[in-house]
């Protein structure tokens, strides 16, 4: 089966509506890793993406390794506002770099750890409060001033073909779309049965901007794929009580309807029209055969109409 596609937004890209994040790589063996890459872009989840932050650039080394052997036709993306660097033990870190200068050395150190001279969308990474705390808005003016200006250039260049922000802040969505001229938002977290705050604001605009939507982290970083079980994660955390709980509630009414939680979490962001593509993390081509499994999972309209009326969908994601 293959999977269905959408457009990106206005933007000339069409992206399976399932994509390939490739952060987990980094926790298999690079063999597996190959073969993760090439089940997915054999049945059409054909759009990767990585990002330096991700095993201090061996996720970006994976997927280039994978995608060199990999059937032709994919696209992929990566991301500028980090660059790997030693740490004073010898070890890799992270340090952030919003400034032009800093775009520019990041996407060359992303070229050549990929072993690519291009890549089809770039994105600026991670500027919210999660990372920057009171500083966020000071911290994405600078990122307006330094990295937008080298990713606009490199659009109009034609050196990518669309440029996007990924984020978890909502807040933060809204001032990109009101203040620059991104093709796409990669938002993380927040259209989830979980947490539904990116159907409030962010989508609507979106829609009416046509700008696109990848809606990652679909479950929410491991409980909407665990369920409510001892150890489940939720913003890569352990998840508070009240989260289980909920998730929980969630389950309950899914088995009601014969629905695993799973296919729930993937399908949600995709009933509107803005969501272009939902990105999960993979490390194994059973994850990927069974993420495609769950998106083409029936899901009767019943099943979101009780959710609403539960409590655990808002009217706007209902």
């Amino acid at each position: 089966m293959k999977l269905a596609r959408r457009p990106l937004g206005n933007s000339e890209l069409t992206l399976p509506i399932l994509g390939f994040g490739a952060s987990r790589l980094v926790d298999t063996t690079l063999a597996d890793a190959d073969a993760t890459i090439h089940a997915a872009v054999e049945r059409g989840m054909d759009h990767v993406d990585t990002a330096p932050f991700y095993g201090f650039g061996e996720s970006e080394r994976r997927a280039g390794h994978g995608l060199a052997q990999a059937p032709a036709g994919f696209s992929l993306s990566t991301k500028v506002g980090r660059l790997v660097r030693p740490a004073a033990d010898g070890s890799l870190a992270t340090v952030f770099d919003y400034s032009f200068d800093g775009a520019l050395r990041s996407f060359d150190e992303s070229l050549a750890r990929l072993k690519r001279d291009r890549v089809d969308m770039l994105i600026l990474h991670d500027v919210s409060r999660r990372w920057h705390g009171e500083r966020t808005d000071r911290v994405f003016d600078e990122a307006m001033q330094g990295a937008y200006k080298a990713l606009t250039r490199w659009r109009d260049e034609g050196t990518v073909r669309a440029i996007g922000i990924g984020i978890n802040d909502c807040a933060i969505a809204l001032r990109a779309l009101a203040e620059a001229n991104f093709d796409f938002i990669m938002l993380a977290g927040r259209t989830t049965p979980l947490d539904q705050e990116g159907f409030d604001a962010v989508l609507p605009e979106c829609s009416r901007r046509g700008v696109g939507v990848i809606a990652a982290a679909p479950f929410n970083s491991g409980i909407l794929a665990a369920g409510a079980v001892p150890g489940a994660t939720y913003f890569s955390q352990a998840a508070p009580p009240e989260i289980v709980e909920r998730t929980g509630r969630i389950e309950v009414v899914c088995a009601r309807h014969g629905v695993p939680l799973r296919a729930a979490a993937l399908q949600l962001p995709l009933r509107h029209p803005a969501v272009s593509c939902v990105l999960a993390g993979y490390r194994s081509a059973g994850e990927v055969t069974g993420n495609i499994a769950d998106a083409a999972h029936e899901i009767p309209a019943d099943l979101w109409s009780e959710l609403a009326a539960e409590g655990l969908l808002n009217s706007r994601a209902a």
